[in-house]
């Protein structure tokens, strides 16, 4: 079993720059008789001087640092340049992302201008369409992996190529403050990689409306029972608690995880999924019995689990709801719809107890790196071969990683790079680096049967069926756990 510890300091690692550019002496010219020229002789030396420079300019173009603060690493060592294809990608296509991806395709076709793009926004987090495409053979050439039951599938079909080559051959992640690390979860148990990706980890956080908290009277809770005293207000306001999209397995299942990890558990359920702990082991005892006590006080609402993502963000942001579960990532919707003055999360566990809270604060939810991001078609529909499309895939998550830097937002790139953001956002890169242990979203955990059972068992909590915390551990030991 992979060790599931953050191994990078992001906030230090953006500090690093990359090699300045060339360019002419900052040296001042001596000031005395012997080295001074006359004018024509002064003129003279200038044209050669710059006809000199002009000719290295040329020969060496690749080593220059464009405006963004960073050169190509790429250059035309792996992609002729008057290449031609339309790339077909599947992968979240939304907010900041889009941004990021619209700024790398136009990178990619000014270099090489005979590519174009076909992009299809990721719209599920469980695979649906990925296995549609592979049961019809019309899987796009580069796709986004978020589910592990998918990944093992598109593995064992034969339809995943193996990218080891090309990412030796580039250094891609070398590129990166955090590549060790992103390297080191992307290859499998085989030694093999059957997927690229090196982003910021994401951590879950639990967000709040700030301004429908002022308007309540109420605050930011450090502690479970301030947290409950929240949840009570929000209630006695008409609004809903916590808006979860229930839609999705994943979220209501996770803040059991958040609260074991409050209970003293680092690796949360992840532990019980690895073998390494068992479901009726105190941790979790205790989280279920909180789990349970605030769906009892009413913290979900009557349509938690028919609510989808777009909903319980609107829920939140509309002030009809108080909190909302997800990951960093949605700093990224935050800056874009100009609500980071507006919305905020939870710096603390708001399941610990005000005598563990600071023991456990640097435990995070989420975070873990999975082997699967972006996939590469082992029979690529576009016409070039897997090597090829590899090799475009690669530079064209350079540039999305960049377009982040750039635009002042948490990268990994290694560049002279200003973060900029609202409070909040720069407040979980400052504190990025604190956190000690993450853990998978329970969506990416690896055991299927595992995950099958406590997803439901979180569900009958949620949907009120479970009223005990007995009810909710006896029915996952029940299967063996």
């Amino acid at each position: 079993m992979k060790k599931k510890w953050l191994s990078v300091i992001l906030a230090a690692a953006m500090l690093v720059g990359c090699g300045s550019s060339g360019g002419g002496s900052t040296e001042a010219p001596a000031q005395n008789q012997e080295t001074t020229a006359a004018p024509a002789e002064t003129e003279a030396v200038q044209e050669t001087e710059a006809a000199e420079e002009q000719e290295e300019s040329a020969e060496e173009p690749e080593t220059e640092a464009s405006a963004d603060g960073v050169a190509d690493p790429f250059g035309y060592d792996y992609v002729p340049q008057d290449i031609e294809a339309e790339l077909s990608m599947y992968r979240y296509y939304a907010d900041s992302d889009k941004e990021n991806m619209d700024y790398a395709i136009a990178k990619m076709q000014e270099k090489y201008p005979g590519l174009s793009f076909s992009i299809e926004h990721r719209t599920d987090s469980e695979g649906g369409a990925l296995r549609t495409w592979a049961a019809v053979g019309e899987l796009p050439d580069i796709y986004e992996v978020n589910d592990s039951a998918t990944y093992q599938m598109l593995k064992d079909e034969g339809d995943v190529y193996v990218v080891d080559a090309e990412v030796e051959k580039t250094g891609f992640y070398d590129l990166f403050s955090n590549g060790a690390a992103a390297k080191e979860a992307r290859t499998a148990e085989d030694g093999h990689q059957y997927g690229f990706g090196c982003e910021a980890s994401n951590l879950g956080e639990l967000w709040y409306n700030k301004e429908l908290f002022e308007e309540l009277g109420i605050s930011e809770p450090t502690n479970y029972e301030e947290f409950k005293g929240t949840i009570t207000a929000l209630v006695d306001a008409g609004k809903v608690p916590i808006a979860l999209f229930g839609a999705e397995k994943w979220p209501g299942t996770s803040l059991f995880s958040l609260a074991s990890i409050a209970e003293g558990q680092p690796m949360g359920l992840d532990a019980v999924n690895d073998g390494d702990a068992s479901i009726s082991d105190e941790a979790y005892v205790k989280a279920a019995e909180k789990y349970v006590e605030i769906s009892n006080m009413g913290a979900f609402g009557k349509s938690a689990l028919s609510t989808n993502y777009q909903q319980a963000y609107e829920m939140m942001y509309s002030g009809e709801a108080g909190y909302f579960l997800s990951g960093a990532w949605f700093f990224l919707t935050l800056e874009s719809d100009g609500m980071g003055d507006k919305i905020d999360y939870c710096n603390y566990n708001v399941f610990a107890d005000d005598a563990v809270k600071e023991d456990v604060r640097w435990n995070a939810l989420g975070g873990y790196q999975t082997e699967f991001k972006y996939s590469v078609n082992s029979k690529p529909p576009c016409g070039l071969s897997p090597e090829l499309v590899t090799y475009l895939g690669l530079e064209f998550e350079y540039w999305t990683r960049v377009s982040a830097g750039v635009k002042g937002n948490m990268t990994t790139v290694i560049g002279d790079f200003e973060f900029s953001g609202s409070e909040g956002y720069r407040d979980y890169y400052e504190n990025y680096g604190n956190y000690v242990t993450v853990t998978n979203f329970t969506g990416d955990l690896s055991n299927g049967e595992f995950l099958s059972v406590a997803d439901n068992a979180c569900e009958m909590v949620i949907s009120g069926n479970y009223t005990t915390a007995e009810e909710l551990i006896e029915d996952i030991a029940s299967a063996g756990y």
